[in-house]
């Protein structure tokens, strides 16, 4: 049985970190009104207007491409993955438009694959991820994503003749997304989830501003107000074995926002994306 005095300090400091969390959601989240994305009359989708033979549906079409973050070295790989799904679809697009087709750079790059070629390269592959025997955590920065999807368009201009354009866009809008979309742009979509000082598990992470994530975002569908997603954190996966089949991550435009306006001290600010977009 706790004593009086021990129950006193606990209400205490239960009172404590609710004043603290209500001061800290004040400073991190984002206070306005979450409005679904205006005069959208169909379902938009990031996809080519022809689909490969092997994909059956749009929503297949970009699952081929999922991979979970678990099947890397640490568990804070959610851009670094989101980084490796994007060059994969970047690449295959720019590689079906190339006739004859030319000798593959990368064909579905694996995750893992493209950590141990980074890790292998010591500090110079700092450039792009923090190696995983770093003194810091073994992970990429949405600015490191950036230098390396740089470097890829390069490599793909001079075995193409072709490319992408990279660019960490900020303080955008859900209807910039929807013309994004619209564009068929890939995006590495910047946001944190809400973690609290009450909480059981990365309680530190509420004076950061949160848990920071990136995803790919890749439709909408108006009917439901629901954004569709590649989530590398949904399923966790640790082997390639596992029987666990991947599913699209939904959103709705409320969701959307209080992950997206959630602003972390070490991301870019409110409401960015890194968006690829082909060379026309």
């Amino acid at each position: 049985m706790e004593s009086k005095k021990e129950l006193n300090q606990t209400s205490l400091t239960k009172k404590a970190e609710a004043a603290l969390d209500s001061l800290l959601n004040r400073l991190y989240n984002y206070h306005g009104e979450p409005m679904p994305p205006r005069d959208i009359l169909s379902d938009v989708w990031a996809a080519p207007a022809e689909l490969p033979e092997e994909a059956a549906d749009v929503p297949g079409y970009f699952l081929h491409y999922f991979q979970s973050q678990g099947l890397g070295p640490t568990t804070n790989e959610c851009v670094t993955t989101s980084t490796v799904m994007g060059m994969n679809i970047i690449e295959d697009r720019i590689a079906a438009s190339h006739r004859p087709a030319p000798v593959r750079y990368q064909s579905d790059l694996r995750i893992e694959d493209y950590i141990h070629d980074l890790d292998e390269r010591g500090i110079s592959g700092w450039w792009y991820r923090f190696s995983t025997k770093s003194p810091f955590p073994g992970m990429m920065t949405p600015w490191g994503a950036r230098h390396a999807l740089r470097r890829h368009a390069k490599i793909l201009r001079r075995l193409y003749g072709k490319s992408y354009q990279v660019k960490l866009c900020t303080h955008l809008t859900v209807n910039d997304l929807i013309q994004r979309l619209k564009q068929n742009q890939v995006m590495l979509l910047h946001g944190a989830w809400q973690k609290r000082l009450s909480d059981a598990t990365d309680r530190h992470l509420a004076v950061l501003g949160g848990m920071p994530h990136t995803m790919l975002l890749v439709g909408y569908e108006t009917a439901e107000d629901s954004w569709q997603l590649l989530n590398p954190a949904e399923p966790w996966l640790k082997s390639r074995s596992d029987p666990f089949p991947p599913k699209l991550f939904r959103m709705t435009t409320g969701q959307l926002v209080d992950f997206w306006g959630r602003k972390f001290l070490f991301y870019p600010p409110r409401f960015s994306v890194t968006a690829l977009s082909m060379e026309m």
